[in-house]
């Protein structure tokens, strides 16, 4: 036993190491690739920090993913739990999402579901109701809530929480299918009390659908594994998904109605209602990822679809990052440099690619843009390398290939959230 563990540990150790050397690479060649970039007068020396920043902040990622560790928890804490499934026109999953938490693992009696059906116009109202049918069958509480209008996906999540009765929320959307263990390692975290939510780790339902997919499965992945595991240890994850996120409900009722009710340059927020639910806690809480707590969700399969999702959630990022910034310094140095970091590289990137793929190039004679655009490559295919060790998907290159190809496209998206910030038409629900 001691030298299987053995082994797998030095498995471990020379992946930290073959990541470490990787992004190395991709740090000096990012580096050399743009140094031309002091040539160009006034603001060469931005696209210069641009290229060391953002080689320095991939690294920190993989390092301090690499060295979290879960915040202490007792193994045996089981709150009562209310899970919250808001739904419209979601006949084809609904029923599905909550049958999994008939087969959890968590003891029946302290579990109750209260799904919302918002204003659908096929079959999710019926669906609910053989659902809950087979819940009390097996002794679990399912309260099915009935709109006839739309009322959008944030005033169902209110609505499940004023209506719980149970010291922890559950929030799963309704074509998100969680783990049968996915509840008791939510929950276990909030014997903590500086715990205010804690996100799972989801992955993608339908992977194998297409190339889309399969880019988006990558992407999840490395969100999750990487990103939020780094964020997780400073017990700042600046976004707990909707797919699969649990909170202490005595942390959220104070803030419920403020939230609701949220409000940015006059307009009322209807999108990114989880991104802005997170903020709200970790003003005062810590937000964790834990990888053990595990769900899948369906995502979008074609591009048009694809597309109107990553602009609502650019513009909900948009938002809440600028909330999040009146009060991350207050948290954590680290966490707080490394959040104002990445705002920087976030609002620098379609600057950066404006001019070395079409202003550079024009400006200055010999110059193209393939250095600009095979360093971005190579940095997404270090992605590509490290969910390949993990997952071990043979299909990575191609999901690298597809991530780099659908970055570039969709590079429009950010500085088109900031001109329309206060129109909330695209809305989930």
């Amino acid at each position: 036993m001691k030298k299987g563990k053995s082994k797998l540990r030095n498995v471990l150790e020379r992946f930290a190491g073959a990541t470490f050397f990787i992004t190395l690479i991709y740090l000096i060649l990012i580096i050399k690739l743009t140094s031309g970039y002091h040539q160009m007068p006034g603001y060469g020396w931005i696209l210069t920090f641009y290229s060391i920043a953002i080689g320095i902040y991939i690294l920190s990622r993989f390092l301090l993913a690499y060295f979290h560790k879960p915040v202490s928890f007792d193994p045996y804490y089981e709150p009562t739990v209310s899970v919250v499934v808001p739904a419209k026109n979601e006949g084809e999953n609904i029923a599905e999402t909550i049958r999994c938490f008939f087969n959890s693992n968590y003891p029946k009696e302290k579990m109750e579901i209260i799904a919302i059906n918002d204003g659908s116009d096929d079959n999710t109202y019926a669906e609910m109701l053989r659902a809950q049918k087979e819940g009390q069958a097996q002794g679990i509480n399912v309260e099915v809530i009935n709109w006839k209008v739309n009322k959008g996906k944030r005033e169902g999540m209110a609505e499940g929480v004023k209506r719980a009765k149970n010291k922890i929320i559950v929030f799963v959307d309704s074509d998100s299918f969680v783990e049968k263990d996915c509840i008791r390692h939510l929950v276990k975290y909030f014997s903590n009390p500086k715990i205010g939510t804690v996100s799972g780790h989801t992955n993608v339902y339908n992977k194998n659908t297409n190339i889309l997919t399969k880019m988006q499965s990558l992407r999840y992945y490395v969100s999750f594994k990487i990103y939020k595991a780094a964020e997780s240890i400073f017990g700042v994850v600046t976004y707990c998904p909707g797919c699969c996120s649990a909170y202490r409900k005595a942390y959220l009722d104070p803030v419920l109605e403020e939230w609701r009710t949220q409000k940015f340059l006059g307009s009322v927020c209807t999108l990114g209602y989880d991104r802005s639910l997170t903020n709200f806690i970790i003003k005062k809480y810590d937000a964790i990822n834990t990888a053990e707590a595990k769900a899948e969700t369906v995502v979008p399969d074609n591009f048009q679809t694809y597309m109107r999702q990553q602009q609502r959630w650019k513009k909900s990022w948009v938002r809440e990052t600028f909330i999040a910034a009146k009060f991350m310094w207050k948290k954590n140095p680290i966490a707080a440099i490394s959040f104002y970091t990445y705002l920087f590289l976030a609002f620098a990137a379609p600057f950066v690619f404006f001019h070395a793929v079409i202003y550079y190039p024009l400006a200055i004679s010999g110059q193209t843009p393939l250095p600009y655009l095979f360093g971005l490559f190579i940095m997404l295919v270090l992605h590509g390398v490290y969910y390949r060790n993990q997952t071990k998907r043979t299909d990575w290159l191609t999901s690298s290939i597809a991530f780099w190809v659908y970055t570039v496209l969709l590079i429009w998206q950010l500085p088109w959230a900031l001109l329309t910030m206060k129109d909330s038409r695209l809305r989930t629900r």
